[in-house]
């Protein structure tokens, strides 16, 4: 059971690989849905969707949070889509002093869903959200 972040990275990228061996996973990070991430931050929020984001070369892959003890893995595969769409679903970014968020439309929801991103995970995102920039450049 990964404790650590570095540990719950590796269990996603091996997750993602078992997928599909041609398309490793290129940035992993965490993402919350909670209408209040105040309360979340307070451990409060226990019941919020929890979701680990993998971008590939390819494709951007939810899978659910499972946690047991102290720890997270990742669990069943809720959402995929390919590079092109996830772009075109995902809101403006806003930063925040402990968390960042942006609206992410999901299949079946009449409007988009906040996500938002605790600042432990900002370093992924920002990555994530270069690349998208950058592959939108290029189109």
């Amino acid at each position: 059971m990964a404790v650590r972040k570095a540990a719950t990275i590796k269990q996603v990228e091996q997750t993602v690989l078992a997928m599909d061996p041609t398309d490793p996973a290129l940035v992993v990070f965490g993402v919350f849905l909670d209408d209040s991430p105040w309360l979340s931050c307070l451990g409060g929020g226990l019941d919020a969707d929890t979701y680990f984001v993998t971008a590939t070369a390819r494709s951007v892959h939810f899978h659910q949070v499972r946690t047991r003890g102290v720890g997270q893995r990742p669990g069943g595969l809720v959402h995929s889509f390919d590079r092109d769409d996830t772009a075109r679903r995902m809101g403006e970014v806003r930063r925040q002093l402990l968390w960042s968020s942006f609206p992410f439309a999901l299949p079946g929801h009449d409007a988009p869903t906040r996500m938002h991103v605790r600042r432990a995970w900002w370093k992924e995102f920002a990555r994530f959200t270069a690349d998208l920039d950058a592959a939108a450049a290029r189109r």
